[in-house]
């Protein structure tokens, strides 16, 4: 052949093999569509009705969701067309995020690009989302604040900064919070949280319900907040000593507030309870020796169904045993009574007039109260068991349908009565 002609046969090869290609491709493309339509024939959750296999996504959800692609719903969306189908159907799976910052996606995966589509999928869904980490964007928390009002809860945890305004706070504030029922903060010792930055968000809430906070910084600010639905109010994580309030209930007035779990001054805590006037349930208290100031208290809070209090010393808890023995209009209505005593306490503290005075309190109070536990330290484990004509009297009083227990602060040994 001569060079022409091969060249023209050349030209013809190569035409054939991209035509053979381009139907290689179509067929390869054709079959990836029936392997699809098959699986989601096949695949049980493709068959559900949309109702109930999003339900099941959502079981696969932590509270707060990491939008790392690994993670559900990320993750959801790269298994088959079906899945995400559903997935984009269902809005309730994109309702909470845990942004954390810096967040460790890529540049082309920034939350600067995810963050509002995910909250557009969520629609008009209440939303739930945690912040933590260093170096906070201001453009994402411009995109939250953006949704501000479907903010259901918002959490503030593990803040790291050197500044004495964490940059949560610095030039962007967000609008009113009209749905926001819980504000969660915790870790953020050395960051400068104040009462400022709380009074901020809290003003900005007039329908919080539930408040667990961690603040760092006493600064003196004159003005009272009402907040009347708010219901409960906590300074550290229950099963665990209250934080220190900062003298931060000096700043508000809770008419409606259930819950109270605080270190606080009982200066402060008296002045907030002539104040607000609140049909306080449930009271935990951090170190106090001040008997007299807290019967005081105590006395303003006459619908208490649980009293705990942490670090006490044994001479304070006596006192507390002869108040309920000699007023018993103090606290008529407890069920629920809770001593940790103090770690630096000796036997010598604990003494047999102690588990006397103890007895005849619980005794007097054998009728209402239906829980008692004293916890103390574990050096005294071996010697402070009650006597024993006390153990057969707290045993009669288990009998009688009162929960008794006594244990040593490591959780390594306890007695109960029943």
């Amino acid at each position: 052949m001569t060079i022409d002609e091969l060249r023209a046969r050349l030209v013809k090869l190569n035409t054939e093999i991209e035509l053979h290609r381009e139907a290689l491709k179509s067929l390869e493309q054709n079959r990836s569509l029936v392997q699809r339509q098959m699986n989601a024939a096949l695949d049980p959750v493709a068959r559900l009705p949309l109702e109930i296999s999003s339900e099941i996504f959502r079981h696969s959800l932590a509270p707060f969701p990491d939008p790392r692609p690994l993670h559900a719903p990320m993750l959801l969306l790269n298994i088959c067309n079906a899945w995400t189908d559903i997935a984009l159907s269902t809005p309730s799976l994109w309702a909470a995020i845990h942004i954390i910052f810096p967040s460790g996606l890529s540049s082309t995966q920034s939350l600067k690009a995810l963050v509002p589509i995910w909250l557009q999928r969520a629609h008009n869904r209440p939303l739930s989302i945690w912040l933590s980490g260093a170096n906070f964007d201001y453009n994402v928390l411009s995109i939250i604040w953006s949704h501000a009002q479907q903010l259901k809860h918002l959490e503030i945890s593990d803040v790291e900064s050197d500044d004495d305004d964490i940059p949560l706070w610095k030039g962007i504030i967000p609008g009113p919070l009209p749905s926001l029922e819980t504000l969660t903060t915790h870790g953020v010792y050395g960051a400068g949280l104040s009462h400022h930055h709380i009074l901020d968000l809290l003003r900005l809430a007039p329908n919080l319900i539930e408040c667990s906070l961690e603040l760092d910084v006493d600064i003196t600010v004159d003005e009272i907040l009402v907040l009347p639905k708010l219901h409960r109010l906590m300074f550290g994580e229950c099963g665990t000593s209250p934080l220190f309030d900062y003298r931060f209930l000096e700043h508000l007035s809770l008419p409606g507030l259930e819950t109270l779990f605080a270190d606080a001054i009982l200066e402060s805590l008296l002045s907030f309870l002539q104040r607000s006037s609140p049909p306080l349930r449930e009271l935990v208290l951090g170190n106090e020796s001040d008997m007299p100031l807290l019967a005081e208290c105590l006395h303003l809070v006459p619908d208490l169904r649980r009293f705990e209090m942490w670090d006490s010393p044994c001479g304070l808890v006596e006192g507390f045993f002869a108040a309920l023995i000699q007023s018993p209009s103090l606290l008529p209505q407890l069920r629920t009574l809770v001593f940790h005593i103090n770690e630096n306490q000796t036997v010598d503290n604990i003494s047999i007039s102690f588990w006397t005075v103890a007895l005849r309190a619980l005794t007097a109070r054998r009728t209402h109260l239906q829980v008692f536990h004293l916890q103390v330290p574990i050096g005294l484990a071996s010697s402070i068991i009650p006597a024993a004509e006390i153990s057969a009297a707290l045993g009669e009083l288990a009998a009688d349908g009162m929960k008794i227990c006594i244990s040593g602060s490591d959780g390594k040994w306890k007695r109960t009565y029943d």
